[in-house]
């Protein structure tokens, strides 16, 4: 069970949930491939035969920090509140209520507009905070438009 799952208040459900994008594995990859070729090329030498494992235990320290890092984080809008989590080492969560939120901006560069991921602004009357590499941002935003326009004609 997720942070946001165990943490639902009464009578709320989540309309929609996201996690950071896949592309936070492309380091890993590239790092990954490039290990093959230095540790190639290091057992070559003779000098530094002795540190050819060195490329690849980089290789696995990112790969684990970037694994844990897109299994922990969360991000879900629910029928009351915007609920988000990140990290594992530093753990950086946000929880709003809809009606404290002002405004939810999207940023995204070519890759991200074509990929589909960008960086998640949300203002709340004075507080700001931004979430990267979030997979699918505008439907993100356009759930919290929807729920706070619903919040608004309700009342």
């Amino acid at each position: 069970m997720s942070y946001i799952d165990r943490n639902l208040l009464p009578e709320e459900r989540i309309l929609f949930r996201t996690k950071k994008h896949l592309i936070i594995f492309f380091i890993p990859v590239v790092w990954l491939i490039f290990s093959v070729y230095a540790s190639d090329y290091m057992n070559a030498n003779d000098l530094l035969q002795k540190l050819a494992w060195a490329p690849w235990a980089l290789a696995a320290l990112l790969w684990g920090s970037t694994a844990l890092n897109y299994y922990f984080s969360d991000f879900a809008v629910t029928n009351k509140r915007v609920m988000m989590r990140e990290g594992f080492f530093v753990r950086h969560t946000n929880e709003l209520r809809l009606s404290a939120i002002s405004q939810v901006n999207v940023d995204q560069s070519i890759f991200g507009q074509i990929l589909n991921y960008g960086t998640l602004s949300i203002n709340a009357f004075g507080a700001f905070d931004a979430y990267t590499v979030i997979a699918r941002p505008y439907q993100f935003q356009r759930t919290v438009n929807q729920e706070m326009d619903q919040a608004l004609s309700n009342k």
